[in-house]
């Protein structure tokens, strides 16, 4: 790639000089609003800007007089997503702090390692039984600079803190504390870190990435440009905040005014939906792949009048999303047909979603198409976006008003993307890390001197929309030199009904296999359907019949492959995929280094 001048464009965005004064400014224009909602004692509750602030205040308060904390220290937070992440995210900001946000999911040695490697000093875990766990010996290095637990949930351990003890103590201490806490917000400056998020380890081990108060703020400016949500606006939170996806959504509510709503712990989204009434909701692909799936179970399930009805209502929403996509005025047939599929179906399906939905977002991995387009059809838009933790979030989104299926749309303003000439894609702006704690190597690696973050993902621009299409370092070379990205193949085998996931292999080797995980609850239904008898995961992965479906799924894709791109045979591994075991991250992305290395025996029998 030829050298390119570093002249950087002029900042956007960076209209606060820190988060704390962004928040106190959203404070100051609308204090009595709601900003946060949540489920207590099964009564839904409400908190202001103002209360929000507040609270935060408080909890401040607590850790410099309880534990003295100190301006550029770390804390941990180990939580599901609940209402007070968001109150100790913002305090951990106030006494000038960094958080470290760690997956409830992790397991003990992997949170270890992040509180190590980061130096937190201090964890916010959700319950006493996570503390018993990270005290186990085996972590007492790596837990030695830890001052206290704090724990969200009653009856901590002795010795650990209970987290109303804090906001108690954080209260009597808080007009002694607002002087220092008041200091800190005036000299925090947007260089200062805000967060070390470490990656999902899913090339290797995981990085904490240093983000500072410019790339929140700057990100905060860019989802309101590009997100048309105001104060009368309300999100469903259903990410892991530990995510980046759902962090700067967090704050881009901030900005835009728009209230968040913590989807109840343990309760099905269904509810969640009903109770809340969300006007949008931002999640990852599975979850729109749940969706679609459920819905088309229902229909499968009725009559056949029914089911031909639907069909012929689906071919009618599919015109429908066309002239939408272009921008055209529906014909006078089509629109009384439209408003005819509306009333038998569509209108319902919208209404489990609440009844005032205007769109979804979808991130964190690769949307299929076929889903965008089949809610599109129904009357439901999903805007599909991408980013990385090393850019704060979302590089391109798609716009209500400017979309297109098949590509995570335009850049986000503020964000310059460059394809370089191997199709990797590079992006420079106020939104790029400011490096790898404490790796300088692996920082230079992926950060030049010009500014650009190499990505590591292939990509095509077309019109200014965005298309990824594979990974760099995922390319699987055949040996006869042909190469294959396997994300699209693995995309559309996960769309097919018992299909979990998908692992397509083949690195110098003469043709393509894959590995498939199995949809549990999808294939245990086919059993009783079909009087299988399987009971379990094992019994369904030997079962002739599952494989006979995997196979149909197989031949219907390559079907639409050239020859070199077929994959030939395949296997189920005899245990389903789980973060437990390794093999997907919290997000339920699959960590494809790690599924096929411990699959090496099962891949080489597939070439025997």
């Amino acid at each position: 790639m030829a050298s390119v001048a570093f002249v950087p464009n002029p900042a956007e965005g960076l209209n606060h000089p820190n988060v704390l004064q962004m928040l106190m400014a959203r404070v100051q224009r609308t204090p009595d609003l709601p900003a946060l909602r949540y489920k207590h004692h099964g009564v839904w509750r409400c908190l202001t800007w103002r209360d929000w602030l507040r609270a935060s205040e408080a909890i401040a308060a607590g850790l410099l007089a309880e534990l003295g904390i100190q301006r550029g220290e770390r804390i941990a937070l180990i939580a599901a997503t609940r209402v007070e992440w968001a109150l100790c995210d913002l305090a951990i900001a106030l006494v000038g702090a960094v958080s470290v946000p760690i997956y409830p999911s992790s397991t003990p040695q992997q949170a270890a390692y992040v509180i190590q490697d980061s130096g937190a000093v201090a964890v916010i875990v959700s319950d006493p039984g996570r503390t018993q766990r990270l005290r186990a010996p085996e972590h007492a290095e790596a837990i030695a600079a830890v001052r206290r637990f704090i724990v969200l949930d009653p009856r901590p351990l002795p010795g650990d803190l209970a987290f109303d003890q804090l906001q108690l103590a954080g209260e009597a201490a808080l007009e002694q504390q607002r002087p220092t806490l008041a200091a800190l917000a005036l000299d925090l400056s947007l260089a200062d870190p805000f967060t070390y998020v470490y990656t999902s380890g899913t090339t290797g081990v995981p990085k904490g990435v240093v983000l500072s108060h410019k790339n929140i703020v700057y990100k905060a400016w860019a989802i309101k440009n590009v997100i048309a949500a105001d104060r009368s606006d309300e999100q469903l939170m259903v990410l892991p905040l530990a995510h980046m996806f759902a962090r700067h959504l967090l704050w881009g509510a901030v900005e835009q005014g728009a209230v968040t709503s913590f989807a109840p712990a343990g309760a099905g989204l269904t509810a969640a939906f009903q109770e809340v009434a969300p006007t949008y909701m931002c999640a990852v692909p599975r979850i729109y792949e749940e969706f679609y799936n459920r819905i088309l179970a229902e229909i499968e399930a009725s009559n056949p009048v029914r089911r031909a009805a639907f069909e012929r209502c689906m071919e009618v929403g599919r015109k429908v999303s066309m002239c939408r996509q272009r921008g055209q005025a529906l014909p006078g047939a089509l629109a009384l047909k439209s408003n005819l599929a509306d009333r038998l179906f569509f209108a319902k399906i919208r209404e489990q979603f609440g009844g005032r939905l205007r769109f979804f977002v979808s991130g964190g991995a690769a949307l299929r198409r076929e889903v965008a387009e089949f809610f599109h059809a129904v009357g439901i838009l999903i805007l599909e976006g991408y980013g990385l933790t090393e850019t704060t979030g979302a590089t391109n989104v798609n716009r209500p008003d400017r979309f297109r299926f098949g590509t995570v749309g335009p850049a986000m303003p503020g964000c310059e993307l460059r394809i370089a000439d191997d199709g990797e894609i590079l992006v420079r702006g106020a939104g790029v890390m400011e490096g790898y704690r404490g790796l300088p190597e692996e920082t230079a690696a992926v950060l030049d001197a010009q500014g650009w973050l190499h990505t590591g993902d292939i990509g095509e621009l077309r019109d200014g929309f965005l298309m990824i299409t594979d990974r760099k370092k995922d390319l699987i070379v055949l040996s006869s030199g042909k190469n294959i990205a396997p994300l699209p193949l693995e995309g559309r085998l996960q769309l097919g009904e018992g299909i979990a996931h998908a692992v397509v292999a083949g690195e110098g080797r003469t043709h393509l296999v894959a590995l498939i995980a199995l949809d549990r609850e999808v294939m245990l239904a086919l059993s009783r359907r079909e009087g299988l008898g399987c009971r379990n995961y094992g019994d369904l992965a030997r079962h002739p019949r599952v494989r006979q479906v995997v196979q149909g799924h197989i031949d219907r894709l390559n079907a639409d492959l050239a020859n070199f791109e077929a994959i030939r045979r395949f296997t189920i591994p005899p245990a389903e995929f789980s973060e437990a075991t390794g093999e997907l991250t919290p997000t339920g992305r699959v960590r494809r280094r790690e599924v096929l290395g411990r699959s090496q025996g099962l891949i080489d029998l597939l070439y025997a």
